[in-house]
């Protein structure tokens, strides 16, 4: 086995700015797992190090365990703590264009349903006493997509309620603009309620989406995340 392999590596979030590039090759050391390009990396760049720490790590659409290992010119994604890369491209979940409200109205319609809830997130003017001018949504389009078919999957199975449909917008967005919604219907309204909250925050804590907040005074900043779940390591409580 050779000493190291070459691993092309693309950085979402705040690793970005980081690493200082959408993609970076990074030389892993035997015995060439997840975990050991997690330890190279942060030898490779260290200003970096602390937030590699609670990174993920992903290859097309599954999230990789500590020990699976990697082979020369693997293409790997780092999936830093998520607070929502590239625009996705699977405009079921997550599209760069405006969100249609109505096609998902019209997607999830059952004569035989007596409730609809619908949540919409906005863009708001002002977060932690600093006014917002726009938020940039970046995702990581394979696990984004997948995870969200599996939360509506999950919300469906868990709350007995007859759809369940989440979107999420990519790109800049100005003030006041939709950046998600979920719509669930259901015979009864309180599972509706139920399935929907539970749906936004898994949305939360799961996905592969960040926010860069831009300021009225021209700085910005990634929004703090949640780190994503690991094969290997469950949810902190």
């Amino acid at each position: 086995m050779s000493e190291t392999i070459r691993v092309t590596v693309e950085c979402f979030g705040e690793l970005e700015r980081l690493m200082q590039a959408e993609s970076v090759t990074v030389d892993v050391d035997a015995p060439h797992t997840s975990a050991e390009l997690i330890v190279c990396a942060q030898r490779q760049y260290p200003a970096a190090a602390d937030l590699l720490s609670r990174t993920a790590c992903a290859r097309g659409d599954r999230l990789l365990a500590a020990t699976d290992t990697l082979a020369e010119n693997d293409t790997v994604a780092l999936i830093p703590p998520v607070s929502g890369g590239q625009p996705a491209s699977d405009s079921h979940h997550l599209t760069d264009a405006p969100l249609d409200l109505d096609a998902l109205m019209d997607e999830t319609a059952d004569d035989e349903c007596g409730a609809l809830v619908v949540f919409g997130g906005t863009v708001r003017l002002a977060n932690n006493g600093r006014e917002v001018a726009s938020m940039d949504y970046s995702a990581y389009g394979p696990l984004a997509a997948r995870t969200i078919a599996d939360i509506e999957a999950e919300t469906i199975e868990r709350f007995d309620v007859s759809a369940c449909r989440i979107q999420h917008r990519t790109g800049r967005l100005g003030l006041g603009a939709v950046s998600v919604y979920i719509v669930v219907r259901a015979v009864h309204r309180a599972a509706a309620f139920d399935a929907a909250r539970n749906a936004l925050e898994e949305l939360k804590a799961r996905v592969a989406v960040w926010k860069n907040e831009h300021y009225a005074d021209g700085s910005s900043a990634y929004l703090e995340g949640t780190e994503v779940v690991q094969p290997e390591r469950p949810r902190k409580p």
